[in-house]
């Protein structure tokens, strides 16, 4: 079995309140708070996995989405070698965000792999944000892949982390 030492930097983007360290705590094995507080700066979680024959480990940089910490930006996404751009499905003006945050990441690392990722899907009678136009706009944007998760429900969280580091590993950009 082939092991990267080096652990591949993934980095959490978006606005505050949509889920993003609810997505690192539960793809890094820890439970689902419903009561989950806003992230005060940045947080990490760390992950040792198996995929494709390849022993990695994974760093998840998890920064608080909030305006004041906006200019954490840039040390936060300095190295990372993917981002996830994470908004609530319920709020409308989490998903018009991500753009900012597409400008500020790109500003940063350039053109790394990268998904669009709508939280929340398991309150569909609340969902405000249709499936079409985070996909046209993900696509439009570049991003590799657009997820709608639930990490009430643990819908496609592990899917949407695994799809990226995948395509970071194809292309070589470690």
């Amino acid at each position: 079995m082939i092991k990267l030492t080096i652990p591949i930097k993934i980095s959490l983007c978006g606005p505050g309140g949509v889920g993003k360290t609810s997505l690192a705590k539960y793809f890094t094995g820890q439970q689902f708070n419903p009561q989950e507080k806003l992230t005060v700066g940045i947080q990490h979680f760390f992950k040792k996995l198996v995929l494709d024959g390849k022993e990695i480990s994974v760093a998840i940089w998890d920064l608080g989405g909030e305006h004041r910490f906006r200019f954490l930006a840039p040390m936060f996404l300095k190295g990372a070698k993917g981002i996830i751009y994470v908004f609530d499905l319920t709020r409308e003006e989490t998903f018009l965000e991500i753009e900012e945050w597409r400008k500020i990441s790109e500003g940063v690392v350039g053109n790394v792999p990268s998904i669009l990722v709508g939280n929340k899907a398991d309150l569909e009678e609340l969902k405000i944000v249709p499936y079409s136009l985070a996909r046209e706009y993900a696509r439009s944007k570049g991003m590799l892949e657009y997820f709608e998760v639930s990490v009430a429900k643990g819908i496609n969280v592990n899917e949407a982390f695994i799809f990226l580091l995948k395509n970071i590993i194809e292309r070589g950009s470690l």
